[in-house]
C-alpha cells in the first residue's frame, strides 16, 4: 500500500501541474487514474498489468508472465505511443523499480512521465531521436537479455521483471533493418518467459507489424480497437461488432485473453495526455 499511495500522489501532482494539458483534460486523466484505486488492483501483488476496465469498471488483467500482448487500432488513436500508458501506470503503482522495469521504443514520443520515471531503463523515439540513439538503446536492452541468458534460475529470480514496449516499429524500420538483431529478437520472443521479460507490441499498421506476424505464437492476448475489416477478421475471427470496423471510437476496445473476450475502455488517451 505504501508504494501505491506515494506513486498515486506523485502522478496526481504531475497531472495537476502539467502546463501542456488544459483543465478539462486534467480532470479526465484524474478520473481515469482513480479507477486504479479499486481493491482488485491495489491488492493484486502478481505481475498482472491492467489493460482496461469493463462496463462495470472491473479491471481486466494481462498476466505478463504467460506471454506477450498485441495492441492495435487505426492510425490516429495514439495506440502507437500512448497505448502502453494504462499497462505501465498499473505496474508503477504497485511495484518498486527493483521488482519491475521497462523499455520504451516508440515512433512518436511517449508521455514524458513514463520516459522520465525511475522504472524506465531506456527509451527512444524513432521519429524524434537520431536512429543511432534508437539502435543504441535497443542494443542496451538486448545486452540485458544476453546477461540474463547466462544467469541461473535462482539468479534470474533476483532480477526485476522487464517489459519492453514497441510502438509501430514497422513504420520507420523495415524487417531487414532489424537483421542485425535477429538473434536477439528471437531470444526475446522465444525465451522471454524464462528470462522474466514480456513484450508489448503496439501498432497502427497491423498488416506490416513483423514483430507480431513473425512471433505470433508467443502472444497470449491482444487489445483491438477501431480497426480495418481484415485486421478484425484475423484477430477476432467471428462475432465482429459493426463499431469495430465502421466507427472511429478511441475509447472502446476488445481485450481477448485465450477464449475470453471482454469489451473494455483502456483510458490510455486521457492518461497519456495528462502525463505528456
Amino acid at each position: 500500500m505504501a508504494i501505491i499511495q506515494k506513486t498515486i500522489e506523485d502522478i496526481k501532482r504531475y497531472i495537476g501541474s502539467n502546463e501542456q494539458t488544459d483543465d478539462a483534460r486534467k480532470e479526465e486523466a484524474l478520473r481515469a487514474l482513480s479507477l486504479f484505486m479499486c481493491p482488485q488492483v491495489m491488492e493484486n501483488s502478481a505481475l498482472h498489468a491492467v489493460v482496461g476496465f469493463d462496463d462495470t469498471l472491473t479491471p481486466q488483467f494481462w498476466d505478463m508472465t504467460e506471454g506477450n500482448l498485441l495492441a492495435t487500432c487505426k492510425t490516429g488513436v495514439a495506440m502507437n505511443y500512448m497505448g502502453c500508458t494504462t499497462v505501465l501506470i498499473s505496474m508503477l503503482l504497485r511495484f518498486a523499480k527493483e521488482v519491475f522495469q521497462y523499455y520504451l521504443f516508440t515512433d512518436d514520443i511517449a508521455p514524458n512521465y513514463l520516459r522520465n520515471d525511475k522504472h524506465c531503463a531506456g527509451n527512444a523515439s524513432a521519429l524524434f531521436d537520431m536512429r543511432e540513439v534508437y539502435y543504441s538503446t535497443l542494443k542496451k536492452f538486448f545486452n540485458e537479455l544476453n546477461y540474463r541468458k547466462a544467469l541461473s534460475e535462482a539468479e534470474l529470480n533476483k532480477q526485476p521483471f522487464l517489459l519492453v514496449v514497441f510502438g509501430n516499429a514497422c513504420r520507420f524500420f523495415a524487417d531487414n533493418e532489424f537483421e542485425s538483431f535477429r538473434d536477439l529478437l528471437s531470444l526475446l520472443f522465444r525465451q522471454g518467459k524464462r528470462l522474466r521479460v514480456a513484450c508489448m507490441v503496439m501498432t497502427t499498421r497491423f498488416e506490416s507489424e513483423f514483430l507480431y506476424h513473425r512471433y505470433r505464437e508467443n502472444f497470449s492476448c491482444f487489445v483491438a480497437g477501431s480497426t480495418y475489416p481484415e485486421t478484425a477478421k484475423e484477430l477476432l475471427q467471428k462475432d465482429i461488432p459493426d463499431w469495430l470496423i465502421d466507427g472511429y471510437r478511441t475509447d472502446t476496445c476488445f481485450f481477448q485473453n485465450k477464449d475470453n473476450r471482454v469489451q473494455i475502455q483502456t483510458y490510455h488517451l486521457p492518461l497519456g495526455i495528462g502525463l505528456r
